[in-house]
């Protein structure tokens, strides 16, 4: 055991007995002091670089770094435990996998894209170089760019880390359906990227809670196995949990299929990252690393947005379940304005993504997005939101149609995909006798993604994946009618084979 490990065991027991403020000085000290070493050696062993140039040498960097990563487990989960003694067990952590980054350092990594607005799209990608200009080059073949476009960077940081330069560049107009080459930095490998369609028929990837595990990478294989135009996630990324190597380990996992297609995200517990103890404020890594188009949909917060798919058939709604929602906050404010804007008329499809979920029959996280419910189904009942989707459960349920604990015709379909990949494992349990079990159509716990095919004004087609197969099997399918058509009706239940 590294000496800065035993300097943070101690903390812990300093914060557990700790009453006062003089006390919470001391442990901000100690904090600091072990965090300082002992990240070295998380940056290193996420890194994939050498410390010593010895075996030995780097089988201690991976024990301090390990020791460091249950440590801050640890006290997450006795942060939980004190606030809510209740709160499901889960089985034992998931191994992680670390993709390690071994290019010249103005080498651009993590690049993902994002729409902005109706024909832009949003580049970044980080250099270890922080001087490495933010530019891109872009053109419709391969090494031949025709536009430059520059941007801007900028870094932060946590503790005694300091990020890379993290580099966002808008280009456009970009024509739909198209595809187009592009290189980041003016150094590096070529990407390339297809813009999303400007009408339908579109297809939408939905993941939840991904993480970086092997789990995580199955997803994603079975992912890019088919083709698709923009994937959506209700938050729960990289579970750097602090760790903030770990975020640079997961942008490069993804990068694969984030620089490919525009990924869509909000944000999940794991991504608030605050420590009260040593003054650090929330999201501070989520909101400097996925800069979402927030300002166009009139937010003013990178944790809640709204973005148009296919031409404005689609209308995509990403709440913050961990901001304030109340009624006379800020969100509840602009989701009034926000849905008041969409015109069923010339928008047929309203969807609606957050992370913690208000139906669940599952013995985690129970009741835990119950005041987000509370404040807001009504808005979006009034608004005919077609589906909600959202993560937190480490498995996936599909429930009716609902509006207040009741089935209707005319409420959201409401879907948990929390099984992306994370690494605190599955949520095993439902509860056959929860009172909303009667709505719970389907619900398997197996890691896995979907996807929502919105063929037309009217259908659309919903198919959940699992990983357990060596193929991307399809284990629940249903067919959607838009809540826009003159008739409401439920959907009509597809292929759904025995429950779990």
């Amino acid at each position: 055991m590294c000496a800065a490990f035993r300097v943070a065991v101690a903390l812990t027991r300093v914060l557990y007995h700790a009453a006062a403020g003089s006390v919470l000085g001391v442990a901000r000290v100690l904090f600091a002091a072990a965090n300082e070493r002992c990240l070295r050696c998380v940056n290193q062993a996420a890194l994939g670089r050498s410390v010593t140039g010895t075996f030995y040498g780097d089988l201690l960097v991976g024990a301090m770094a390990h020791s460091w990563r249950l440590l801050m487990q640890g006290l997450t989960s006795l942060v939980f435990l004190c606030a809510r003694a209740d709160e499901y067990v889960r089985p034992p952590p998931s191994p992680l996998v670390l993709t390690a980054h071994d290019k010249p350092a103005a080498h651009p990594q993590q690049v993902h894209i994002s729409t902005v607005g109706s024909n832009s799209m949003r580049i970044s990608w980080v250099t270890d170089d922080r001087n490495a200009p933010s530019v891109v080059e872009y053109g419709k073949s391969r090494g031949n760019y025709t536009v430059s476009t520059t941007g801007n960077h900028a870094t932060y940081r946590y503790f005694f880390y300091k990020s890379g330069a993290i580099h966002l560049v808008t280009i456009g107009p970009l024509a739909a359906s198209t595809t187009y080459h592009y290189r980041c930095g003016k150094a590096g490998d070529e990407f390339t990227l297809r813009t999303p369609p400007a009408s339908l028929p579109i297809e939408l990837v939905v993941i939840g809670d991904l993480g970086q595990t092997g789990w995580t990478a199955s997803t994603l294989s079975h992912i890019g196995g088919a083709d698709y135009d923009m994937l959506l996630l209700p938050g729960d990324l990289s579970y750097a949990d602090t760790q903030q190597p770990l975020w640079d380990s997961f942008g490069r996992l993804v990068q694969p299929l984030a620089s490919a297609r525009p990924w869509m995200v909000t944000e999940g517990n794991h991504e608030v990252e605050a420590l009260p103890v040593v003054g650090f404020a929330p999201f501070v890594a989520y909101n400097a690393r996925w800069r979402m188009p927030h300002e166009e949909s009139g937010s003013a917060s990178n944790l809640y947005y709204s973005l148009d798919v296919a031409g404005g058939a689609a209308h995509v709604v990403m709440l913050g379940s961990y901001t304030e929602f109340e009624q006379g906050s800020e969100q509840y404010a602009w989701l009034e304005r926000d849905l008041a804007g969409v015109d069923r008329r010339k928008t047929p499809w309203l969807l609606v993504l957050l992370h913690a979920p208000w139906y669940n029959t599952n013995q985690a996280h129970q009741g835990e997005g119950e005041a987000m419910r509370a404040a807001m189904e009504r808005l979006l009942y009034e608004a005919r939101v077609d589906v909600v989707f959202s993560g937190h459960v480490h498995a996936y349920e599909r429930f009716t149609r609902i509006y207040d604990n009741e089935a209707d015709s005319r409420g959201p379909m409401y879907i948990t995909i929390g099984d992306g990949g994370n690494r605190e494992g599955l949520a095993l349990k439902f509860h056959k006798d929860h009172r909303s079990a009667h709505l719970s159509v389907f619900r398997e716990a197996s890691f896995g993604h979907g996807r929502l095919r919105i063929v037309n004004e009217t259908s659309a087609v919903w198919t959940w994946h699992r990983n357990d197969d060596e193929y991307a099997t399809v284990r629940d399918e249903v067919w959607l009618e838009s809540l826009a058509t003159p008739k409401l009706s439920t959907a009509t239940a597809g292929r759904q084979d025995d429950e779990l």
